[in-house]
């Protein structure tokens, strides 16, 4: 019946170990991800705004606002 606790004992450790790895990992993931956008995402960003109001999908007012809120 020990061989049964060990086997238990074991199998829980593996579980919280897996656990544990995958929540440091995880968390050290999504750190990296909130990290500010780069200039060329916003270059992109920026060309798409100028397309979108070239094609007259945006008036004036519009682009303007989101042209000064992609430039902060």
């Amino acid at each position: 019946m020990a061989w049964f606790y060990a086997t238990l004992l074991l199998l829980g450790v593996a579980l919280l170990t897996t656990v544990a790895v995958r929540v440091l990992v995880g968390g050290v993931a999504r750190a990296r991800s909130h990290r500010p956008p780069d200039r060329a995402a916003h270059g992109s960003a920026r060309r798409i705004l100028d397309e979108r109001y070239a094609a007259g999908e945006l008036d004036t007012a519009e682009y303007e606002h989101r042209r000064r809120a992609l430039e902060g």
